[in-house]
């Protein structure tokens, strides 16, 4: 172990975006290694003050998500392309009511 003090993380707009993410996803910090590793990416991005060190904390925290994200529960609400969807459904529906009256 080493003698220097250990080095205060500080959670800015990355963390925040993550934790986000994270939630939208539904996936929990606490039953996953890999989210919670994510978390700490994202901490160490907020804090770097080397250019290199947040490109590389960036990186892994990209490869990071990209697994969480691959296996993530899927919703059971519809993505984008679903809303868009039934927006358009609705819409179509509009316009052929109001064809007939």
């Amino acid at each position: 172990m080493s003698d220097s003090p250990k080095r205060r993380l500080r959670r800015g707009a990355v963390a925040a975006a993550t934790t986000a993410q994270l939630e939208e996803l539904g996936v929990d910090p606490a039953s996953s290694a890999l989210a919670a590793a994510a978390l700490r990416l994202a901490a160490e991005v907020d804090s770097s003050q080397d250019a290199r060190a947040a490109s590389t904390a960036t990186r892994e925290l990209r490869q990071a998500m990209a697994v969480v994200i691959a296996a993530a529960p899927p919703k059971e609400r519809g993505d984008r392309i679903d809303q868009l969807a039934e927006r358009r459904v609705q819409r179509l529906s509009a316009q052929a009511d109001e064809g007939a009256g």
